[in-house]
């Protein structure tokens, strides 16, 4: 206990240090409640906001009033006290007055100095007017005087207070944690300045006992019991708006979360650049973004919707398929349709769609995405189209080129026997037709022989081989000989086709009947071959340029006469047979098919033919690269 005495005749007092002790716990728990409530009134709209106005004001008033009574009740004099509840009331009053100014001031968008001085002018003005019209409710046998300089300082520090408590509540009352420490801190810094104005103003006060009896008529006397029920009801008040404010905050950040959650689902439903959309199972439409109604040939979701009737199915039966599948499985993935836009035109779409089976007789709904593949389908329909045609254009060129293989294997020459001469032929083109040919003339006393190797392969070639082979049948029926030969077939090429792109080389050859004569021509073309059984062959080269490109590429006659006895072999070839090569990449070049022929020349001339052919097809590494033409004559 303490003692304070003012002069001999003033009223001696003492403190309860253990109720002064409650009274400023009660202060800062007041002060954590209005720092709390601070947050809840600003995040409050409308209606709420009053609500969380009046309510959060009335707790922290009743705190604050609880606090300044606590503190009255822990300072005791020698004369029985006594409280005039009116009064008492009307003080309580002033402090609900001065937070619902405080809360007001604190929830407001913005708080300048201007805003918060004024502000801590009324709070503090009311807490002082709080803690004085308290101080007139006591009755007792003595009269209360004041020592006006602490009664300003009393009145100057709850102002101070106020002002510190505003900006303190302004700064946290956006603050999602709310057991902090910095918020904890912060009420206790408040929470023991606001007992010091009010122990300041009690020191501003003296008794001077008196023989007037005191107005007892709506007095109260509280007794230590009454002490314990102001404690706990203040506990309790400023528990369940701490609770509450907790609580609230609670259920405001779940629906701040679910009011994000929504507009972001509703941001991804309108800004999709698929079509979304919910509708019933007979089809019509619940809900759709705009690009679904575009999809559909309407300005955006609205209109639509204003004709949500319009059925987008081409028929029923079409419907029906639908709905029969989703129901079976419940969801389709990338499920293609064709719909009906709004001008009843068709629309292909590929669909993602799910079954909501409805609860509490609320019917089933389907929701899902489309995506426009209209063009695609088109681009399907059109390739399609294009593949039919050209496979109808590929049939008719394989027949084309099957014809057109039997027209020139047609105009191979069959293996044949002229007088003490035989001859055996070989063709093969390196694909259906090619630009090789071999010809063997009889005519008269002389046998003409003839190969040629067009550039190129297919049908080009073909076609350019095909007319020379014509006017090299017409040039030796008309009794040409081969220099000549040679000179009209260049002339010919060159002057009918006029392209650089086409080229030919040729060997030809004559003998008479009886095999005395051998006359050879080669333009260009792989050196023929003489031999007779066990020696090794001759070579013929060209000496002339390769036809179809200069405008005279024969060397004076072009042609040389070879001597040949009875038994020689005579060998005519393209380069489809020179050049071919090994697994190794070797290639098997004249001297290696020079070599072949000189070790089958001891065959029949059917049986070397075939065996020279086998040869090369052992040598080759795949299949030919080339067209391949041969001419095999037997002295």
């Amino acid at each position: 206990m303490g003692t304070a005495t003012l002069n001999a005749t003033t009223l001696t007092g003492s403190y309860d240090y253990g109720l002064v002790v409650v009274s400023v716990l009660i202060a800062m728990f007041a002060a954590y409640a209005a720092l709390d409530l601070a947050g809840r009134v600003t995040a409050a709209r409308g209606w709420l906001r009053s609500v969380w106005l009046i309510g959060g004001a009335a707790a922290m008033g009743f705190g604050i009033w609880s606090m300044h009574y606590i503190g009255m009740l822990a300072f005791s004099l020698p004369l029985p006290v006594g409280y005039d509840w009116p009064t008492v009331l009307l003080s309580l009053l002033a402090a609900i007055l001065a937070s619902l100014v405080a809360l007001y001031v604190v929830s407001r968008p913005k708080m300048d100095r201007i805003h918060a001085l004024a502000g801590a002018l009324v709070m503090g003005g009311g807490i002082a007017s709080m803690h004085y019209i308290g101080m007139a409710a006591m009755r007792l046998r003595a009269m209360c005087l004041y020592d006006s300089s602490l009664l300003m300082l009393s009145i100057a520090l709850a102002i101070v207070v106020s002002f510190a408590a505003l900006s303190f509540a302004f700064h946290f009352r956006d603050r999602k944690n709310v057991t902090g420490l910095r918020k904890l801190s912060g009420a206790a810094v408040l929470g023991a300045a606001i007992p010091v104005m009010h122990y300041t103003g009690m020191a501003a006060a003296s008794f001077l006992p008196t023989t007037t009896p005191p107005d007892m008529s709506h007095a109260v006397s509280i007794s230590s019991l009454g002490i314990i029920g102001i404690v706990v009801i203040t506990i309790l008040i400023l528990s369940l708006a701490v609770l509450t404010s907790f609580t609230d905050r609670r259920f405001y950040a779940q629906a701040l979360e679910l009011e994000s959650s929504e507009r972001r689902y509703r941001q991804l439903f309108e800004r999709s650049l698929a079509g979304v959309y919910r509708t019933v199972l007979d089809g019509r439409i619940l809900d759709c973004n705009d690009a679904f109604s575009r999809i559909f040939g309407y300005a955006g979701r609205e209109e639509q919707l204003c004709h949500a009737e319009h059925d987008i199915y081409l028929s029923s039966a079409d419907h029906d398929e639908f709905l029969a599948r989703l129901t079976e499985q419940r969801a389709l993935s990338n499920f293609e349709r064709c719909l009906r836009r709004k001008d009843n035109s068709p629309v292909w779409v590929l669909e993602n769609a799910t079954l909501f089976e409805g609860e509490n007789g609320i019917p089933p709904v389907v929701e899902g995405t489309l995506l426009d593949i209209s063009e695609r389908k088109r681009n399907e329909i059109e390739l399609r189209r294009a593949n039919e045609l050209l496979s109808a254009r590929q049939r008719e060129i394989e027949e084309e080129l099957i014809l057109a293989a039997r027209v020139q294997q047609s105009l191979v020459p069959n293996s044949l026997t002229w007088g003490d001469i035989s001859v055996e032929v070989y063709y093969h083109p390196v694909r259906t037709i090619g630009g090789d040919f071999g010809l063997v003339s009889p005519r008269g006393d002389c046998l003409s022989l003839l190969v040629c190797d067009v550039s190129g392969h297919g049908i080009s070639s073909a076609l350019v081989a095909n007319r020379i082979y014509t006017e090299a049948i017409s040039q030796i029926e008309g009794g040409a000989s081969l220099g000549p030969l040679l000179r009209h077939l260049n002339r010919f090429v060159m002057r009918s086709l006029g392209s650089t792109n086409f080229y030919f080389t040729l060997a030809a050859a004559r003998l008479n009947r009886n095999g005395s004569s051998f006359v050879f021509a080669g333009a260009g073309h792989p050196p023929a071959m003489i031999l007779h059984p066990g020696q090794t062959p001759r070579l013929l080269e060209s000496r002339n340029a390769v036809l179809g490109l200069l405008e005279d590429p024969v060397d004076g006659e072009g042609t040389i006469e070879v001597p040949i006895q009875a038994g020689d072999r005579v060998v005519i070839y393209t380069d489809g047979f020179t050049e071919s090569f090994n697994s190794q990449d070797e290639m098997l070049g004249v001297d290696g098919f020079s070599k072949i022929v000189r070790e089958c020349a001891s065959l029949s001339l059917p049986d070397m033919k075939q065996e020279i052919i086998d040869r090369v097809a052992a040598w080759r590494n795949g299949p030919a690269a080339d067209d391949m033409s041969m001419i095999v004559v037997g002295l």
